[in-house]
Order: C-alpha cells, then sequence, then structure tokens
C-alpha cells in the first residue's frame, strides 16, 4: 500500500495528515516527512493518522523518534486519532504517555 501526507498550516500549527499504512514499506516516505517538518520552525505538530489502515513496530520508533527531535527544540507534538484499532493500538505501546492524542484537530488548536 501507498502512503500519502499532506501538510496544512492552521496559525502556528503544523498539521500533517497521512492515509494509507505506516509500515516498513513506507518507511522512507514517512521519515522523509518528518525530516521535513523537523527542519521547519513550527510551534506545534499535529499528526493526524485518521487516514491510516497499520500502524507497526517500526513506523511507531519513527514516531518516538521524531517526538525526541521536536522536544528538544521545544515543538510540542499531537496525533488525532480515531480509529478504534490504532488508538488502542498506541495506548498498548504506550505512545498516548508520551505523545497526547486527541480525537479531532480542532481539540488541539482551540
Amino acid at each position: 500500500m501507498q502512503l500519502s501526507a499532506r501538510t496544512d498550516l492552521i496559525g502556528d500549527i503544523a498539521v500533517i495528515s497521512f492515509s494509507g499504512e505506516l509500515d516498513l514499506s513506507t518507511l522512507p516516505k514517512l521519515s522523509d516527512v518528518l525530516t521535513q517538518a523537523t527542519i521547519e520552525d513550527h510551534e506545534r505538530i499535529v499528526l493526524d493518522l485518521d487516514g491510516i489502515t497499520v500502524l507497526d513496530d517500526p513506523a511507531l520508533g519513527l514516531l518516538l523518534g521524531f517526538a525526541a527531535r521536536l522536544r528538544a527544540k521545544n515543538t510540542s507534538l499531537h496525533i488525532v486519532c480515531t480509529s478504534q484499532n490504532i488508538c488502542s493500538y498506541l495506548r498498548r505501546t504506550k505512545l498516548d504517555l508520551i505523545i497526547p492524542i486527541a480525537t479531532s484537530v480542532s481539540d488541539i488548536t482551540k
């Protein structure tokens, strides 16, 4: 499966919306998108995972590394997720203790 990503700016917040699969086969694309977001100077970054159908351990590792890089830059990171399977996986792996998870972008941009 393919991975597509789109970045929208809402004020000083970069919202990166993904669709497809975040797995071993799409790691290069995910890495490129996250690296570009790290280079740019944003106060907050939101990863919208509502279009994601698969999220595996290697992709989760990239997300954790991304969170660490942003923390070093004093940039906050949030995840939007409403998929029961993906949200359940994020909670099981305790990612929600590191990166706040919301159910909509508007919850974060208020």
